[in-house]
């Protein structure tokens, strides 16, 4: 890989950006211990809080392992995980949500104790021949300088002078290969942008690519208890040094539409060129799966895998069935120890998807491309008695519904065996009765034979969730010039806000995130559109949900031309 010229830290993030003092970890965690050390424990050699420098001085701190039995001039590839959670974080892994109560034949995962939340368990890359180092990001529990946003191109800047440095260690064999999910993952599409010599290949287990549009406004809608969970999360893990943190109500408060200000959150995809496996959950359509699948591509790597699962992504990550992919490509893209698992990786296809019936029932497949060319984009409208229709009702019909309360929905049952895979979209002719303004919550279900409503995984927190779900904001309900694949775009900026005037009748579209549901001959799906979150869950889950709203009245939907548009995938290919 040709070296790059190595980029410079964005000056001007603390004159745009809100600040909260961090509290130190030592808050949550008295234990906290930054100082350095080394020891031996579960067969491999430690070193924690070793000093790595900054371009600009700041002491990023590592942990290092190492194989404890290794020759004296031995040279490991390298995995890296950076992240804002705490490298040394006491978070015990096995209460966070499982996949067990509703996939009866999952036996769970195996972890030892110095497993990164988020990140990978050091333990087992180094059983693989592999050494694993763990960072705490910039301003984060032991290492130095002011907080830095975990989704900002700044920690890219970190990121790059980390990967150099580790890659000329004595010990390293020069290829660095970084791994994490959510947090981690965005962090790897930043310090893959930059292009550092020595990063030869990312694993991305989940990672945003917009967070404007796919955290803090989905549909141009403020989704603020996930934002409040965030803030309070790293208040806490800012360094005791008192780090400033950046408070994302009042940044989503002073920057409502896309701006100047979010392009300092979206990683340039478009630069990445190393190889990359992103592993993303279709149960995590609330937060990472479509910027996951729009990273995957925009990016202009030669080597690339995408994987599509159901599962939750905490154990899935950790599962021995995604643990073997993953040792297969990095022994495949850092020159790793084994070389025929390194080889397996020649005959992957560039997409491996989960198409699910209920929750983790299903089937796995191979595909050249996402979304799947042979798909049939099928219009079902939005017709009277509450069915979806082969043709639109001509007329006036019309649907109307109480805007803070009551909701629309219709549904048709498949003849024959149905595959949805892709994203849907929604199109509404559509007034209100009062206000200027309209906010939009869209579901897609699955109903069995009998009636009952089939359930899916969803954030990976719930196991209640829908089929998919879309968002939309009416005076935001410009569209974009470019989408990537058949994802519906809106710009989202200020001077494309069209306010709605009462009952004046408008045209909408809503970009249902993306699934793979397959609907056997008997079941039906339904559509639901509705004024109000679909997400009633207690205030301490971290389910994002939307503010308040501004619904007012009445909302209506004209029936002529009204359409739900499916990525129907021929079932003979199945």
């Amino acid at each position: 890989m040709a070296a790059t010229q190595s980029p410079t830290h964005i000056s001007h993030l603390g004159q745009m950006m809100p600040f909260q003092k961090a509290l130190g970890p030592k808050v949550m965690f008295p234990d906290f211990d930054p100082s350095p050390r080394r020891f031996i424990d579960q067969g491999m050699e430690i070193e924690c809080n070793h000093s790595i420098k900054a371009r600009d001085g700041v002491d990023l701190r590592a942990d290092i392992y190492l194989p404890e039995k290794r020759p004296s001039k031995a040279r490991f590839p390298v995995v890296l995980a950076i992240t804002p959670y705490g490298k040394q974080n006491p978070i015990d892994l096995s209460q966070l949500p499982s996949d067990r109560e509703f996939n009866p034949g999952f036996d769970g995962v195996n972890f030892s104790k110095y497993t990164i939340f988020e990140g990978s368990d050091p333990a087992f890359w180094t059983k693989q021949g592999f050494a694993f180092v763990a960072v705490d990001s910039r301003g984060s529990y032991a290492s130095g300088g002011t907080f830095l946003p975990f989704l900002t191109k700044d920690i890219g800047c970190d990121a790059y002078d980390v990967i150099e440095y580790l890659g000329t260690q004595p010990w390293s064999n020069g290829s660095v290969g970084m791994i994490g999910a959510s947090a981690l993952g965005v962090v790897q599409w930043h310090a893959a942008s930059l292009r550092p010599p020595h990063l030869s290949g990312i694993i991305i287990q989940d990672g945003f690519t917009d967070f404007y549009r796919e955290v803090a406004f989905k549909g141009g809608i403020l989704h603020p208890n996930f934002l409040e969970g965030v803030n309070k999360i790293y208040l806490a893990h800012g360094n005791a040094e008192g780090s400033a943190i950046l408070d994302l109500l009042r940044a989503c408060e002073e920057h409502p539409y896309d701006d100047e200000f979010w392009q300092l959150f979206r990683p340039e995809v478009e630069k990445i060129t190393c190889p990359v496996y992103l592993i993303s959950s279709l149960a995590d359509n609330g937060v990472h799966t479509p910027g996951s699948i729009r990273g995957f591509l925009a990016i202009q790597s030669s080597q690339k895998y995408m994987e599509l699962h159901p599962y939750l992504k905490w154990e899935w990550q950790l599962t021995a069935e995604s643990l073997e992919r993953q040792v297969a490509f990095f022994n495949h893209v850092l020159d790793g120890p084994d070389r025929k698992s390194a080889a397996s990786v020649e005959s992957w296809p560039p997409v491996r998807l989960h198409i699910t019936e209920k929750h983790y029932a299903g089937s796995w497949r191979s595909e050249n491309e996402f979304p799947i060319a042979r798909t049939k984009r099928t219009r079902f409208f939005l017709g009277r008695d509450n069915r979806l229709s082969d043709a639109s009702v001509v007329g006036t019909d019309s649907v109307t519904y109480d805007a803070r309360t009551g909701s629309a929905t219709w549904q048709t049952t498949f003849s024959s065996s149905t595959e949805i895979t892709g994203t849907c979209r929604l199109h509404l002719g559509f007034s209100i009765s009062a206000g200027s303004d309209a906010d939009l919550f869209v579901t897609i279900q699955k109903l069995d034979r009998e009636g009952n409503m089939v359930y899916f995984p969803y954030h990976s927190f719930i196991n209640d969730g829908y089929v998919a779900w879309g968002w939309l904001k009416a005076s935001r309900r410009k569209l974009a010039d470019h989408a990537y694949g058949d994802e519906v775009a809106h710009t989202f900026l200020a001077q494309h806000v069209e306010l709605l005037r009462p009952d004046e009748k408008v045209e909408l579209d809503i970009g249902i995130q993306p699934s793979a549901t397959l609907f056997r001959k008997g079941e039906s799906i339904r559509v639901v559109v509705q004024g109000r979150d679909f997400n009633e869950y207690s205030s301490d889950c971290q389910v994002p949900r939307a503010g308040t709203g501004c619904n007012q009245g009445r909302h209506t939907i004209f029936l002529e031309g009204s359409y739900i548009e499916l990525p129907v995938v021929p079932y003979k290919y199945a």
